[in-house]
């Protein structure tokens, strides 16, 4: 079965909203709602395949685009690859040259159309942050709050909490804490797997340590949550993806002082397993926000890290 590759474009307009188009009834995977885009040519790069397509099929010229997400996807009757990127730029207003109807959707209503099954890791890359904040130590709830608080004003999108230098009988209090603060942000929270499970209801998902997923044996938590999982090899992102993850951190890429002694993957050994996810993977290790285009050439949906925010 040959591979189909396909340049897949995420337009937004000026309100955020992304673009979408039905597909036709006679085709492959027909009315199912799709990211625009066509198959890339021989010889052509993703980037120059995806400023044919979008001119060809809704007549704007993209002025640029940055990678977003590969992903691999065997139906039973076709093996494609989706390259996809995110089109910062671009001139003309979108229509269905080919009368495909269009429609512009706000992120947060994504859900409320049937896509194929390929898209499903798209549709998530749209939904998360470009940065993760992942907590540290802090002194107290007035100190995490303010640590938050700071994490979103540095650029973070979601929060991953864990738990620190506190008692077993003080989680509770702390979580209600770090939802509140943030709702308050506007951004969501999810909480590390070291917490004990009844708890997790009350946040917006569960963030599996490497060690907790080894064990995990089906998805913990239902789709409406937020299910990530901490990553060092392609085994771990693999077992990761067949529970159902909708993310993974993948680490270190660089050296941090944090943890002296770990093999680092560097960026060609993170380019060469997010090649493979088929799901959102984030950098993490030795990271700022002065990496994101790097981090975004080498596969990745963005940058998760710890001192940026924190410290």
């Amino acid at each position: 079965m040959s591979e189909v590759h396909v340049a897949v474009g995420v337009v937004r307009d000026g309100e955020g909203r992304v673009l979408i188009a039905l597909r036709p009834s006679h085709k492959h995977q027909g009315d199912l709602w799709e990211f625009p885009g066509g198959k890339i040519e021989a010889g052509e790069s993703c980037e120059a395949a995806l400023e044919r397509e979008l001119f060809e099929e809704l007549g704007i010229t993209v002025r640029r685009s940055i990678p977003l997400i590969g992903i691999p996807f065997h139906y039973p009757d076709k093996k494609v690859f989706l390259d996809v990127r995110e089109v910062v730029s671009f001139d003309g207003e979108p229509h269905g040259k080919e009368g495909q109807p269009l429609r512009w959707v706000p992120i947060q209503e994504l859900s409320n159309y049937t896509f194929p099954a390929a898209n499903t890791p798209i549709v998530n890359s749209i939904l998360l942050p470009d940065f993760v904040c992942v907590t540290g130590e802090y002194s107290g709830h007035a100190d995490l709050e303010f640590r938050i608080e700071r994490a979103v004003q540095r650029g973070a999108g979601m929060v991953v909490f864990r738990p620190q230098q506190i008692d077993e009988a003080a989680v509770p209090e702390t979580l209600c804490v770090v939802g509140e603060v943030c709702a308050q942000q506007g951004v969501p929270f999810v909480v590390s797997s070291s917490v004990r499970p009844e708890l997790w209801s009350c946040a917006d998902g569960v963030h599996f340590r490497s060690g907790h997923l080894a064990i995990l044996k089906a998805r913990p938590v239902d789709s409406d949550k937020w299910f990530g999982a901490s990553c060092h090899s392609i085994d771990e992102v693999v077992h990761a993806k067949s529970l159902g993850a909708d993310y993974v951190f993948l680490s270190p890429v660089l050296y941090t002082s944090s943890h002296p002694s770990a093999v680092t993957l560097g960026w060609d050994g993170f380019a060469a397993i997010a090649a493979d996810a088929g799901l959102p993977v984030y950098a993490l290790g030795g990271l700022d926000s002065g990496r994101f285009l790097q981090s975004r050439q080498a596969g990745a949906k963005g940058i998760a890290a710890i001192s940026v925010f924190w410290k």
